[in-house]
């Protein structure tokens, strides 16, 4: 491989991504996974569209994907994907019958950080939490159903009310991992992607 391309390899933006189960009253943590993302294809467009100028294309949103288990204990195989899998993933999980996902705002403004002394600003992180009773196909949400997050989409929402406007940035999964609602406590996911 030559340098050029090696390089190429090792400037793709890169991500880190943490799910916790917190309460949000004592900021107890009772569960942290940690995973690294993958960027979609589509996010190579909200980046070009960033740089022409555009600034409806900025992260402001997330999907918290999750399934209701028969039991809490059922393991989750999270499906296969590439850097193609984009907004009709999510919108194909209409017909699922226990597999659905949470569409949420960013909690806080995304916060920059220099991953070190060569950079000002080159990481930026963002964080959105669980929220409601049902998701986005109206699959219910909650302790009594089951409900685990196992996945997540980082998500540019160029009209918050118009879901078809959005573009998938990138997507993660737990693994075998999943974190299960419980009462009290919220689902968070921290996102920390950081160009190099």
């Amino acid at each position: 491989m030559n340098q050029i391309k090696l390089a190429e390899r090792y400037q793709t933006p890169r991500g880190d991504v943490q799910f916790c189960l917190f309460n949000p009253k004592t900021g107890q943590i009772k569960k942290l996974i940690e995973k690294r993302n993958l960027v979609l294809y589509s996010g190579a467009d909200i980046l070009a569209r960033l740089l022409s100028g555009d600034p409806s294309f900025g992260v402001n949103a997330m999907y918290l994907e999750f399934k209701n288990l028969a039991d809490p204990s059922d393991p989750i195989t999270p499906p296969p994907f590439d850097r193609t899998g984009g907004i009709a993933y999510y919108n194909g999980l209409a017909s699922s019958p226990d597999t659905d996902f949470l569409r949420v705002p960013l909690a806080v403004s995304p916060a920059f950080t220099a991953s070190d002394v060569n950079y000002t600003g080159n990481q930026v992180t963002f964080f959105a939490q669980s929220e409601g009773l049902s998701g986005f196909h109206g699959k219910l949400f909650g302790p009594a159903n089951n409900s685990a997050v196992y996945g997540a989409g980082l998500i540019a929402a160029p009209d918050l009310p118009d879901q078809s406007q959005d573009r998938v940035f990138s997507r993660v999964y737990a693994g075998i991992d999943k974190v299960l609602k419980e009462s009290g406590f919220e689902i968070g996911v921290t996102w920390t992607i950081r160009f190099n």
